[in-house]
């Protein structure tokens, strides 16, 4: 990497926190921060041997690599998690809050109060509780910047069964936006934005059929990946984004537009 590559888009020095990483987008966010020079926290809850495999292969690749386990929808637990970081870490350069899932897809009618509960923590609360944990750790950083992570529902309300999924990745694009300004000038905060990738998430809640006919429907016609969105979230990070904050970006091959 040249001298002008490195300043703009190298992230040597810096220490960074991904929830959700070990597997999907989140796994592939870790992975391109890492390949950027940072060291990286990768946070799990269930998927403790995959990301155990994750430290280990980016070990294997020379990266700066630890993992941390917790549920993020206890905020005990998230404390805890941002505790463990500090006893580390004197400073926090980079927050991605990853973690959620749609759960499961219902009709609102048949929403259960139980499963209303789980979607929105897991999606919403999670990184408020994160986030109001690592701000004192983030402002000893260097041009600390959080990322959040959002979805196309947020703007079309999702498909079939994700109504409430979609209204907390609606909520994600509110919170990153007033956080911007909140923390500002101290702390960027922006959001990146994925259409439909194929991930674990995916195959689990949306059928090969609807797969094939929102890949035809895009207009790069095909589906995302996870390594998509890794790029965009070093380039956030980095001095090249130095003047950016409070933006969405959409990575969706236009499904937007469609």
């Amino acid at each position: 990497m040249n001298a002008f590559l490195e300043n703009q888009f190298g992230l040597a020095g810096k220490r960074a926190l991904v929830t959700g990483a070990a597997r999907g987008i989140g796994r592939a966010i870790a992975e391109a921060l890492c390949a950027a020079g940072a060291e990286v926290c990768i946070h799990f809850n269930k998927s403790e041997g995959e990301a155990k495999k994750l430290v280990a292969q980016l070990e294997s690749q020379g990266g700066r690599v630890f993992a941390v386990g917790g549920d993020l929808t206890d905020s005990k637990q998230a404390d805890t998690l941002i505790a463990k970081i500090e006893s580390r870490w004197n400073g926090l350069d980079i927050l991605v809050n990853n973690a959620g899932d749609l759960v499961q897809r219902s009709k609102v009618e048949a929403f259960s109060d139980d499963l209303l509960d789980r979607v929105v923590k897991l999606n919403f609360h999670s990184a408020v509780y994160v986030t109001r944990r690592a701000i004192p750790l983030l402002r000893r950083g260097i041009d600390p910047s959080i990322i959040n992570l959002s979805s196309v529902a947020a703007h079309n309300g999702g498909s079939n069964g994700a109504t409430i999924y979609a209204a907390t990745k609606a909520a994600i694009h509110t919170y990153t936006r007033g956080l911007a300004k909140e923390l500002a000038p101290a702390i960027r905060v922006n959001a990146i934005s994925p259409g439909v990738a194929l991930t674990d998430f995916h195959r689990t809640h949306t059928t090969p059929e609807a797969l094939e006919t929102i890949a035809g429907n895009t207009p790069l016609k095909r589906l995302g990946t996870a390594e998509d969105h890794g790029a965009a979230v070093v380039f956030l990070c980095g001095k090249g984004a130095s003047f950016i904050t409070g933006e969405v970006i959409e990575i969706n091959g236009g499904l937007w537009l469609a």
